[in-house]
């Protein structure tokens, strides 16, 4: 698992200007070592070097317009719900990926989803109709993915609108993140244990991040501007 310097070295990093790499952060690959000295894609950034773009799905609309989906690719699927705004990524992913939303109200709000890829915006598809339903997806995706298992995610639900960048990781491998808050972070296929390192690019307020395993909150963490959430050990 992580280490305190995994923290010191994201202020370091960030510090040394990597934070204006934002579009080389990595959900599909990393560099890794051995346990307790893994550094996601942004240590590509450090060497002067280049990682995959981050895929992420933005929903967005009328602020608080209620949603169901589901997102998966060809190896887990997860069911999510919340409100507009969220950006969800899923980390270690298989692709290709699909995700779909449908609205909760049966009213006429605005409900949209945005591919990002990178800065760049690939697909957007958004309705108003009452029970209205949006999918996007990298690639055409024929079977869905079986439920996640273990379903694990990482929840940071505040300072709303804040920028970071973090290290999602197990006993064996770390994957660079970052995104804007509120955000949902789906974990597929993690090797024992998890961790969480956040670290802000600007000073909103404090962190709120919740760690969540087969739906139960395992893990809370708040403050600012870095903080580590970390699964407790089995019993």
């Amino acid at each position: 698992m992580s280490r305190k310097w995994v923290t010191s070295a994201l202020a370091v990093v960030l510090a040394a200007g990597c934070w204006w790499f934002l579009g080389c952060g990595n959900n599909s690959g990393c560099v890794s070592g051995s346990t307790g000295n893994t550094f996601g894609g942004l240590g590509g950034c450090v060497a002067g070097g280049s990682v995959n773009a981050q895929t992420s799905f933005d929903v967005v609309g009328d602020v608080g317009t209620p949603f169901v989906g589901m997102i998966s690719d060809t190896k887990a699927s997860y069911s999510i719900s919340g409100t507009a705004p969220l950006e969800v990524i899923l980390v270690n992913s298989h692709p290709p990926i699909k995700m779909s939303i449908s609205k909760n109200t049966n009213d006429n709000s605005l409900l949209s989803l945005e591919l990002v890829h990178g800065y760049n915006i690939i697909q957007f598809a958004s309705t108003s109709a009452p029970l209205g339903t949006v999918f996007v997806q990298t690639g055409p995706l024929s079977v869905l993915g079986a439920p996640a298992s273990p379903d694990v995610r990482f929840f940071v639900s505040a300072p709303a609108g804040q920028e970071f960048e973090g290290l999602i990781e197990d006993t064996e491998t770390g994957f660079d993140i970052n995104g804007t808050v509120p955000t949902l972070m789906l974990f597929e296929g993690p090797n024992g244990q998890v961790d969480g390192q956040f670290l802000q690019v600007t000073r909103i307020g404090p962190f709120v991040v919740d760690l969540i395993i087969n739906g139960d909150v395992v893990a809370t963490a708040e403050g600012s501007p870095e903080i580590s959430i970390v699964e407790p050990p089995p019993d």
